[in-house]
């Protein structure tokens, strides 16, 4: 364990093996840090949080602050847990759950550029990427390998599946499907993520099966339940496939139609 002297770590605070704090960090009373974490200079990291091992935190980061809510109850305990081996660059904030004993999840392998944001709540899982200002308000959920391009913003309640990607400067208050790649301001769904797909190994059958679920889906002109319907019936129904299904029928804020179309209901 290095501790600079200028760090002030809280009575309390549990600190793994082989951690690093550096000049000027704060670690407050209620803090556990795992094995191999490095908390590099200046940055902040209070609250219930809990974070697993060989987390980088980056200069004026700030993680565990409360919620940014009027409805936070004073004096309540509520959580922030984090994962492994997560990125968190400048300037980037996380905070804790709204309501008593609620819990903001952040998993493993991420990546959150300078001034990027997970507001309470929120639910992110691994291997995914906020780039630079990307926010994500209250209780969203960010599946596995999602993208979030630079200045993106999701509204509450809202999700991005799995491996799809959000393009620069768009806004969402819509579900983004898993696989696909959006962009406006709840503009719509332009393609498939085929460059994902195709870097993680996606078989090229299953490549085949998600254009073809696109094609009905987003091209074919038919209202969401009849799309939804006829690929159930017509397309295998692998992994991938049902994925989608399953997404769109989980819905609760509706999914995002089609480039330059609206809403699909």
């Amino acid at each position: 364990m290095s501790i600079h002297p200028t760090a002030v770590v809280s009575d309390g605070a549990v600190i793994g093996a082989g951690v690093e704090i550096g000049p000027f960090v704060y670690v407050g009373p209620n803090v556990k840090i795992g094995d191999g974490c490095r908390l590099l200079v200046h940055c902040v990291v209070d609250g219930y949080t809990t974070m697993g091992e060989r987390n980088v935190v980056h200069p004026f980061a700030t993680l565990g602050g409360p919620a940014q809510d009027h409805g936070v109850e004073p004096g309540a305990k509520t959580y922030l847990q984090i994962g492994n081996d997560n990125d968190f660059r400048e300037g980037f904030t996380a905070h804790t759950g709204t309501k008593p004993d609620t819990c903001t999840v952040i998993g493993n392998h991420n990546m959150f550029m300078a001034q990027s944001h997970v507001a309470h709540n929120c639910q992110v899982g691994n291997n995914v990427i906020y780039v630079n200002s990307a926010c994500t308000a209250g209780y969203t959920q960010i599946f596995d390998n999602a993208i979030l391009s630079g200045l993106v913003a999701i509204h509450q309640f809202c999700r991005v599946g799995r491996f799809a990607m959000v393009s620069g400067c768009s806004a969402f208050s819509l579900d983004v499907p898993p696989f696909m790649i959006a962009e406006g301001r709840n503009g719509g769904v332009k393609t498939i993520n085929i460059v994902g797909l195709t870097r993680n190994g996606f078989s090229a059958e299953a490549i085949k099966n998600i254009k073809e679920l696109y094609k009905i889906y987003y091209r074919s002109g038919l209202i969401a339940g009849k799309a939804l319907e006829k690929i159930r019936t017509e397309l295998p129904q692998t992994p991938e496939v049902v994925e989608f299904l399953d997404f769109c029928a989980n819905t609760k804020k509706g999914i995002v139609g089609p480039h330059r179309e609206g809403r699909r209901g």
